[in-house]
């Protein structure tokens, strides 16, 4: 984990900020690796091996707010390795979440009041990168069991 300080604009939020990076590298000063016991320093990040980005003080917007007609969708997400943090998506409500994933236009999804499990520590709003999920589940009571006549086996 690296945490710092990225130079983002005033009106600009985290997700489209990290979609937008050109060649994939950013800046991030004073950045240090905590369970290291680094001093702060300047580093550049390849963006494509983020997992998730928080900003913990607030500062920052995650994302856009959502368009109208969205609810919001309770999710847990498995990562590559065996993470799995829950929190919620913004989605319409009979969006497939298939659908709602094949409709981000970029690599990092916005993932709300996030907290990891199994201890539940919050981790608050987070631009989370997609290819690092492994399983979106939909933890709705109402939710679907059966959306058509494929089945997949995940082993």
């Amino acid at each position: 984990m690296v945490e710092g300080h990225i130079l983002i604009g005033e009106d600009q939020a985290l997700v489209p900020y990290l979609n937008g990076r050109r060649g994939g590298w950013m800046n991030v000063t004073r950045a240090h690796r905590p369970k290291l016991g680094e001093a702060p320093g300047h580093v550049i990040v390849q963006s494509e091996h983020i997992i998730m980005a928080t900003a913990p003080d607030h500062d920052v917007q995650i994302a856009t707010a959502p368009p109208s007609g969205v609810e919001e969708r309770s999710v847990e997400v498995v990562l590559l390795g065996g993470k799995v943090v829950r929190g919620f998506v913004s989605a319409a409500a009979q969006q497939r979440l298939s659908d709602y994933v094949g409709s981000q236009t970029g690599k990092f999804m916005w993932l709300q009041r996030a907290s990891l499990m199994p201890d539940g520590r919050m981790l608050g709003d987070m631009a989370l990168h997609m290819g690092a999920i492994e399983i979106l589940k939909d933890l709705r009571e109402n939710a679907p069991i059966e959306e058509g006549a494929s089945i997949v086996e995940h082993t």
